[in-house]
């Protein structure tokens, strides 16, 4: 509070309770002696009542605010100081809270931005062309519209599995397979050799599946137009011998997955550390690294025999953070040239020992180190679980004297001067 309003509050009580003490002085009367009789008391007057006060106008009401408004503006200015840490206390009360309700019903969510972040590349598993995440897609559709004239039937029907998804893939399939199934399970019965195209199901299920038509016109069918009605309709005139090769191909093709691109990078210690995302310090474990990984252990065991809240041990176990499904590993040569390369959250260890071994120039044994742990072992240990997500920096160790590179002649013209 103001200082001076303070002061001049604590004047105007005394100064009113001054009046107040004189006014009750006056009203006992006049003063008598001890041994006196007192005088005969003044007869009372029946107090009037006050006049009734007439209710303030809307130019008053308007003052009063205005007024208020000013005192309120007077002690903002003089308790600057006071007033921003309030704001900064309600402000770290809000995040608490904020914070609170993110654990207790905690959201894991993927990381959109980590594809164009490590630069993800993907492997189309027919003509093995690496291209970017995002465009596997409409390269699958291209690549097997060239694979069309080598195996039309199979080709199309991995088509239908790549380029279609959910409800549209299920109900396709199931139609397609139900329409070629009666002609080859009743050749002879002309109801099932003719498909209305105007059909609720056919244009629901079939006409908007990719692969679809042509899926029917390899089985046999023919699209053709009536004459008469004008309606078109799915024709087959004679039954092939294939049909049901046709079905068993279309239920047991499954969708074309690409495989990872390892991307593989070499990379100089003057050159492509220095522009990597995260800073040198990053790759280098010093005394105080080390002390710092030993005081924060201690500090996890000192919690797990405290009592804590739900929210609280799900939040120092990592629930609700951000769930990488790729990583970036380096290893870092004698030589001091490191080999970068992307691998899959999922992949384990032992994907890592044989990433190294398809790169050196001849066999040697080595072991991999991670800094300040021991040498990794060579198992199905996921690297998610080896904390080695979204990357991870390692050395590479031999016994043997290194006087050359160990990597191979095609991996040495790949050094990179970013």
């Amino acid at each position: 509070m103001n200082p001076l309003l303070y002061h001049g509050t604590v004047i105007m009580k005394k100064f009113i309770k001054k009046i107040v003490a004189d006014v009750k002085f006056s009203d006992a009367g006049q003063g008598h002696k001890l041994n006196e009789e007192p005088p005969a008391p003044r007869p009372q007057s029946r107090p009037m009542s006050a006049p009734r006060r007439a209710a303030p106008s809307q130019e008053a009401k308007t003052a009063g605010a205005a007024a208020l408004a000013r005192i309120e503006a007077m002690n903002n200015k003089q308790n600057t100081p006071l007033r921003a840490q309030q704001l900064e206390l309600k402000r770290q009360v809000q995040r608490q809270q904020s914070e609170e309700r993110n654990i207790v019903s905690p959201a894991v969510s993927r990381e959109p931005e980590i594809v164009p972040q490590l630069g993800l590349r993907m492997v189309c598993p027919i003509c093995q062309y690496s291209a970017p995440k995002p465009e596997m897609s409409c390269h699958f559709e291209t690549c097997l519209e060239k694979q069309l004239e080598l195996e039309p039937l199979k080709t199309t029907c991995t088509m239908i599995h790549t380029l279609n998804s959910g409800e549209l893939l299920t109900n396709g399939v199931k139609t397609l397979s139900f329409f070629v199934r009666n002609v080859a399970n009743s050749p002879d019965d002309e109801k099932y050799k003719k498909i209305r195209v105007n059909n609720a199901g056919v244009q629901r299920k079939v006409i908007p599946l990719v692969g679809g038509v042509e899926f029917l016109e390899l089985s046999g069918f023919t699209r053709v137009t009536d004459d008469t009605d004008g309606e078109e309709y799915f024709i087959m005139l004679e039954c092939p011998d294939h049909l049901t090769l046709c079905v068993d191909t279309l239920e047991t093709s499954k969708k074309l997955v690409p495989t990872l691109d390892r991307d593989v990078k070499v990379l100089h210690l003057s050159a492509g550390l220095q522009k990597f995302e995260f800073s040198p310090d990053f790759y280098r474990v010093t005394k105080e690294d080390l002390m710092s990984d030993q005081k924060r252990r201690a500090e996890e065991a000192e919690r797990s025999d405290m009592l804590r809240t739900k929210a609280t041990r799900d939040r120092d176990a990592g629930i609700g953070m951000r769930i990488y499904n790729y990583t970036i590993i380096r290893i870092r040569f004698p030589d001091g040239i490191y080999l970068q390369g992307t691998f899959s959250a999922h992949d384990t260890v032992q994907s890592i020992f044989k990433f190294v071994e398809s790169s050196l120039r001849h066999p040697i044994q080595f072991s991999i180190v991670s800094p300040g742990n021991p040498p990794l072992t060579r198992d199905n240990t996921l690297l998610k679980a080896a904390g080695l997500v979204p990357s991870g920096v390692l050395n590479l160790s031999t016994a043997h004297k290194v006087e050359f590179t160990l990597l191979s002649d095609e991996l040495v013209c790949k050094v990179a001067d970013l």
